[in-house]
């Protein structure tokens, strides 16, 4: 997961940059990263966010006007990037939260060291997905990835808080809501029952609401998601 700044500020580019640095040093994290050199126009920001759909946008308010219109710009360029503020009051980031989806934390340029190291080891400790693909923690620090495309299915352990996550070099469990987790993954990923995910690209076979993997593994698919999901089926799976 990259780190992204947007400011028109040298000076407050070097602070964040400092900070990024120093935060990831201490998580000594593989997964995350600083991309380097500022965001100073749409442009850039668009390049970036295409070539990193996960990454953290840290917005300066006072270089950007428009500030609002980029965030919802990128927004629609990913719906898994993450976008937090910095300004001198918090009243941007009030009518952000309002009005944005993608909010994740408020950065105060009076106090950039504390509130830095406490809004990202919030977002680290909630990552889900990182560097495409699903993030398997170990006492709040990644410990793998496991690709989206060796990934069958995703489905909750009864009465816990845990997913099983069902993919090519066996199983892993993660701490994840479904309903919230479905808003992070490819579009390939649906909702095939309340408790369970099915990555639609990996289903072989389709057979009295059951999919079936390569694996030999399999999922039930509840009667009212199957014509949701069988634009995202392949013919030959259907036939």
């Amino acid at each position: 997961m990259e780190i992204l700044i947007c400011t028109l500020s040298k000076q407050l580019w070097g602070k964040l940059s400092a900070l990024a640095d120093s935060f990831l040093c201490s998580k000594k994290s593989r997964y995350m990263s600083l991309l380097s050199g500022q965001l100073m126009t749409m442009e850039k920001i668009t390049e970036a966010i295409k070539k990193y759909p996960t990454a953290i946008v840290i917005i300066d308010v006072q270089s950007f006007d428009n500030w609002q219109e980029i965030a919802k710009e990128i927004e629609a360029l990913s719906k898994t990037v993450r976008i937090c503020l910095v300004s001198g009051t918090a009243e941007p980031a009030i009518k952000a939260i309002n009005s944005l989806k993608t909010i994740c934390g408020y950065l105060c340029k009076h106090e950039l060291r504390k509130m830095f190291k406490e809004v990202f080891t919030r977002l680290y400790g909630k990552i889900k997905t990182v560097c495409n693909g699903i993030a398997v923690t170990y006492y709040n620090s990644i410990d793998k990835v496991i690709p989206f495309d060796e990934i069958y299915f995703i489905e909750t352990v009864k009465q816990t808080h845990l997913c099983t996550v069902v993919h090519k070099n066996g199983m892993d469990e993660i701490r994840a809501d479904i309903s919230k987790l479905i808003n992070e993954l490819p579009f390939m990923f649906q909702i095939v029952r309340s408790s369970t995910i099915a990555n639609m690209s990996e289903v072989k076979s389709f057979s009295d609401c059951e999919l079936f993997f390569s694996d030999g593994s399999s999922c039930l698919c509840g009667k009212k998601y199957t014509s949701g999901i069988i634009p995202f089926m392949t013919q030959a799976v259907l036939n």
